[in-house]
């Protein structure tokens, strides 16, 4: 397929300098980035962007699709439970938070309508061809959820027909430190006829016994013996009473995509994506005896509970010659049947009375820019929409271990939000060296229909709305043809979701209080950055970032409340600053050989926060001050083998920074975990791999212990 590009196209993907197709040669191989935006390949040029190819992704082993990403500068993945981890704790350049990240595939959030998270369980990164990440505030383009950037996974699609699957076993190292008896499969199929129609499908599937990720801690039982004295994150004495069982998982997803050149000018596509999985834990073990029987001693909070989750996309989009300029369409409609999770509340670790509580929700959204290059200039104008609704209701169970047990409705909430937006943005050439952008976006926001009921009362809120207006600004030099020189400054924001405004639950040491008031919060920001070709295969890319937010959303201190039971509420916190430093270095010997290196320094503190005054002067919480990657890619003949490894200091979970305890869980300790990954390609069909995760096999927690070593092996077929 011929990919033709504009002459300021063209330009910029020069500006940007993009690595060499090969040793000895000047000539750049050009990159496009397909965010369903025509001026987000024009972005590059002043705001900085990372393309991830399809030979790197195949290079590493990556369980979740955020693996793909997490060795990038600017980038921070929370590592959690690791494969079973169900949200992605991803931070970009200094905002904390997924939920402040815009995620697309193939150009459609993928933020639910509920609580405004990213889930990417259920899809298979053997799916996608490239990632893209676009750093800074992009409201200006996207509106919400885009106050530190945007990062797009785009999907493979065939050229010819295709067919392949993939099949793969791993278990830990060290029975019950890492996810055990894991199971993978993947299928594809597609075409191209010749009447330029492409069909893609696949299928996954994937289920692992998992480990003991969660302890059990606490006062120890009287008449007892065995368990042991440790400190909590906090750093107050507590016991250790045990563990939770192993965290099982299993997951099967499914897609199929469609796309037609019907002329020169105009494409259409369409397509379905399934997400399902559910994960639950195997029977907990106590360290705990009663000295008197000798029996052992087992409290409620060793239960486990299930959860489960479905999700169904659908998307179809075309894009035509509309007079000087094309005209590109977006739309989407989402449907989580599923949301739901099971807590214990005075029961015991193997039944008794609990709680279900299902969060189905639905989002839509529709999108249309109108693209052309008029002279010197390349104008975009857009409208944007989406829909959330959700309705979450929870039932209290007579046997926990039973979901069908439900004996009566605890508590609902329940609301929609609607944001309309409106974007112009103009890339003018002003010389061959020198690019300008401007844009500017305004978006209303309303929700409505707000309804919550507890055991309290029963509660309408009144509709509320709001507007925003995301302006940016930036400038690209390309002082010679190795060295360019980037700015841009911008605004963002986010809203609050039907979770954040509506949604209080009960938890067994506090409550949670929705906040029906909440504000949006919003950002501004700033960045100055260069890109150089120092060498023969070489690139060096720095940038500076800087970042004001105000009105941040988040969960605040412990208060006391009514039946002596503390309350935390949802919060807006006055002020907040992050400002930091990224560099990478790569070199490349050839297409098929490189080394990389990169550092991230951030430093954020609290402000002003008059719901928590002691936290001003505080690190954020869910970011990392110190990180780093390094590694290194070869193919000699038939074999591949790639190594990295990921440094990340201490995170802070608490507002105050209190939780500063090391190796206990729920810390969030510092960590370097190196992975590795050999493979052996036998002809054009056959390849088989081996990964190692975790390879110095490091102990350290991400709130849960986090995986220790653990070794893949998998045989893929594609003809």
């Amino acid at each position: 397929m011929k990919i033709h590009l504009r002459p300021i196209t063209l330009g910029l993907i020069a500006a940007v300098g993009q690595p060499m197709a090969a040793l000895g040669q000047q000539t750049l191989e050009p990159v496009v980035v397909t965010a369903n935006r025509g001026p987000l390949l024009l972005e590059h040029a002043t705001g900085e962007t990372v393309v991830i190819g399809r030979k790197e992704i195949e290079a590493r082993q990556t369980d979740r699709l955020t693996d793909i990403v997490n060795s990038t500068a600017g980038v921070f993945v929370a590592p959690g439970k690791g494969p079973l981890q169900t949200a992605p704790g991803l931070a970009l350049r200094g905002i904390p938070s997924d939920r402040r990240a815009l995620v697309l595939l193939d150009g459609i959030p993928m933020t639910d309508g509920y609580a405004g998270s990213v889930l990417l369980g259920g899809i298979p990164t053997e799916s996608i061809q490239q990632a893209e990440i676009l750093f800074g505030p992009m409201s200006s383009l996207y509106g919400g959820n885009a106050m530190g950037g945007v990062v797009n996974f785009v999907t493979r699609m065939p050229t010819r027909s295709e067919f392949g699957f993939s099949v793969g076993y791993g278990e830990a190292f060290e029975s019950g430190k890492a996810p055990a008896d894991v199971q993978k499969a993947y299928v594809h199929a597609g075409t191209r006829l010749e009447n330029g129609l492409a069909i893609r499908f696949t299928g996954n599937w994937a289920q692992t016994n998992g480990y003991r990720s969660e302890w059990v801690t606490g006062s120890r039982p009287a008449n007892s013996n065995g368990a042991i004295p440790i400190s909590t994150e906090l750093g107050a004495g507590t016991f250790l009473l045990g563990q939770k069982g192993d965290n099982t998982w299993r997951e099967h997803g499914a897609s199929l995509k469609l796309e037609q050149r019907i002329s020169t000018d105009t494409t259409w596509r369409a397509g379905w994506l399934l997400q399902d999985y559910h994960y639950g834990y195997a029977a907990p073990q106590s360290f705990v005896r009663n000295n008197t029987t000798g029996a052992l001693v087992y409290s409620a909070s060793f239960a486990g509970g299930d959860s489960n989750y479905s999700r169904q996309l659908f998307h179809a989009g075309f894009d035509t010659k509309l007079g000087l300029g094309q005209l590109n369409v977006l739309a989407s409609h989402t449907e989580v049947t599923t949301n739901s999770f099971i807590i214990a509340t005075t029961g015991t670790a193997f039944g008794g009375p609990g709680r279900i509580s299902d969060s189905p929700s639905e989002s839509t959204t529709f999108d249309t820019y109108w693209n052309a290059s008029l002279g010197t200039h390349d104008l975009t104008i857009g409208y944007a929409y989406r829909q959330d609704s959700a309705d979450t209701k929870d039932y209290t169970l007579s046997n926990w271990g039973n979901p069908e047990s439900k004996t009566g409705l605890y508590s609902t909430a329940s609301g929609k939000m609607s944001l309309h937006g409106a974007y112009l943005q103009d890339n003018w050439q002003i010389t061959p060296r020198l690019t300008v952008q401007g844009g500017l976006r305004y978006d209303h926001w309303l929700n409505a229909n707000g309804q919550s009921t507890d055991p309290s009362g029963i509660y309408s809120h009144a509709e509320r709305t709001a507007a925003a207006w995301s302006p940016k600004l930036g400038a690209s030099w390309r002082v010679t043809d190795a060295f360019t020189l980037r700015t841009s400054a911008g605004k963002a924001f986010h809203a609050p979701t039907v979770y954040d405004l509506y949604r209080s639950s009960s938890l067994s040491t506090y409550n949670i209080s929705a906040n029906p008031t909440l504000e949006p919060e919003t950002v501004k920001s700033w960045e100055v950055g260069a890109d150089w070709r120092a060498w023969n295969g070489g690139e060096i890319r720095t940038t500076y970032f800087h970042n004001e937010i105000d009105n941040l959303i988040y969960l605040g201190p412990r208060k006391p409340g009514p039946g002596g039971k503390d309350v935390r509420l949802r919060i807006n916190a006055g002020k907040a600053r992050t400002n930091g430093v990224t560099l990478s270095v790569t070199h490349r010997f050839d297409a098929d050989n490189r080394v990389f290196a990169n550092l991230t320094y951030t430093h954020s503190e609290m402000l002003e926060n008059s719901a928590s005054p002691t936290s001003v002067g505080k690190r954020l919480t869910g970011l990392p001050e110190k990180q780093a990657s390094v590694g290194f890619e070869t193919r000699q003949g038939n074999w591949l083998l790639s190594t990295s490894g990921r440094y990340a200091s201490k995170q802070y979970s608490d507002d105050t920074n209190a939780d500063g305890a090391i190796g206990v869980y729920k810390a969030y300790d510092a960590y370097f975990v190196v992975d590795s990954k050999l493979s052996y390609r036998f002809d054009k069909t056959l390849t088989a791999s081996l990964a190692v995760s975790n390879l110095l096999d490091r102990e350290y927690f991400s709130y849960y212990a986090a995986p220790g070593r653990a070794w893949f092996a998998s045989l893929a077929y594609n003809y």
